[in-house]
């Protein structure tokens, strides 16, 4: 059976490309891939997909894809376009940040000051209902 990428349900999980991204956040952007598999239930359109940045602004269609950044602006060039723009959903101390508009919408960012609260924002967005509410928004009710 051939894959294929459905450009409005399969969520792109972008990490910052260069060594200190790819050590440290793309564990991260994996375990979060396999919490949006499991709230997949099978359907194999609805599923996520780890890009680097420079992929991610690279691509025109790209856009089109719902997508999450993980890690800050200083290391994730995505990140660093989309996080003006965003709401903040959530943060802790001025060091932990998840942003995205819960009403509308098909972007996120899960960072923080250090590769430790980076992981600990994408840890509390997977368990604090703001990933459902983000894939409530992305992938359409079944028929």
């Amino acid at each position: 059976m051939p894959r294929y990428f459905d450009v409005r349900t399969t969520v792109l999980l972008v990490v910052g490309y260069g060594i200190l991204a790819e050590e440290e956040d793309r564990p991260v952007a994996y375990e979060l891939k396999r919490a949006i598999g499991s709230r997949g239930e099978g359907a194999d359109n609805r599923s996520a997909v780890v890009v680097t940045d420079m992929w991610m602004l690279n691509q025109e269609m790209a856009e089109m894809f719902p997508a999450v950044a993980i890690g800050g602006p200083a290391v994730n060039a995505f990140t660093a376009q989309i996080y003006e723009d965003l709401p903040i959903a959530f943060t802790r101390d001025q060091r932990v940040f998840i942003q995205m508009n819960q009403d509308r919408g098909k972007r996120a960012a899960l960072w923080g000051m250090d590769q430790r609260t980076t992981r600990e924002a994408a840890e509390l967005f997977a368990k604090d209902g703001l990933l459902d509410r983000f894939l409530e928004l992305v992938w359409p009710r079944p028929a």
